[in-house]
């Protein structure tokens, strides 16, 4: 399977709403060398921060809870500006009703001051088909700086995982997000611990299907269930490149530092 260059790809990353504001991780360790996700982003919105979404309950395992709305331009132009006046990288999450719209968001952004420090550009695409897939990746692709690494983000629930991946690829996307997230209607998601089972799932069908050459292969980020150095280590031993905290951090943001400093000593063995 292929690989993104390490440089590219950091071994932990930050889902979009893991943390409220991205600039307050800062208080509690060095962020250099973790991109800060910024949004999801996404044209027409007028909402200065994402805020955490609307849970409607929470069982053992995990968080039925909302999407997180997005956050708009100026909001994400705000926050990538303290990113880079202080030497710290971004990650663009970017959502939205079109191919159209999600390329006018990643062009305003690479036109911009701001966009200098945007390494990663992930594009939420849970519960799209794998014609969606393809047309948005590769708006998005044409929008994009030439070297900037892709990432599709898709639901390990719906329809055909493999046809959505080799999609994400075809369309431009360097790596695939794994999400375990449940659907449990429009716009509403379950999340938590026990998500993790069916990331590793997913992990292993787009594993297993780049070795039958059914999808050309990419970089894997495991995100969902990850909510401890246990899960990310399991994560990668199924092949992940890469794994994302996102509910997770709402209870521990230090766990960031706890999983990184994990599978760094995991890499070294």
């Amino acid at each position: 399977m292929s690989r993104a260059p390490a440089a590219q790809l950091p071994r932990v990353l930050l889902g979009a709403g893991a943390v409220t504001d991205p600039r307050a991780l800062a208080r509690f360790g060095d962020l250099h060398g973790v991109p800060l996700t910024v949004g999801p982003v996404e044209a027409g919105s007028r909402r200065p921060r994402a805020g955490r979404p609307r849970v409607h309950a929470t069982g053992v395992g995990g968080v039925d809870h909302d999407d997180l709305r997005a956050v708009s331009l100026a909001a994400a132009r705000e926050t990538l500006s303290w990113a880079s006046g202080r030497g710290l990288s971004a990650c663009l999450a970017v959502r939205g009703a079109t191919t159209g719209d999600l390329a006018a968001v990643v062009d305003q952004v690479h036109r911009s001051l701001e966009g200098d420090c945007v390494v990663l550009v992930e594009v939420d695409l849970r519960g799209a088909d794998d014609q969606t897939v393809l047309r948005s990746m590769a708006r998005v692709r044409e929008a994009a700086p030439r070297d900037q690494l892709l990432l599709a983000r898709l639901d390990v629930a719906g329809a055909d995982l493999v046809a959505r991946a080799r999609a994400a690829v075809g369309g431009g996307a360097g790596a695939v997000v794994v999400s375990g997230q449940v659907p449990l209607g429009p716009g509403r998601w379950w999340s938590g611990p026990s998500t993790h089972a069916l990331t590793l799932a997913g992990l292993r069908v787009l594993r297993e299907a780049a070795r039958e050459q059914r999808w050309p292969g990419a970089a894997l980020v495991a995100a969902g269930g990850i909510h401890g150095p246990g899960p990310a280590l399991a994560a990668v031993s199924e092949g992940a490149e890469a794994v994302q905290l996102g509910t997770a951090l709402w209870a521990d943001p230090t766990l960031l530092w706890r999983v990184r400093d994990a599978l760094g000593a995991g890499a070294a063995r």
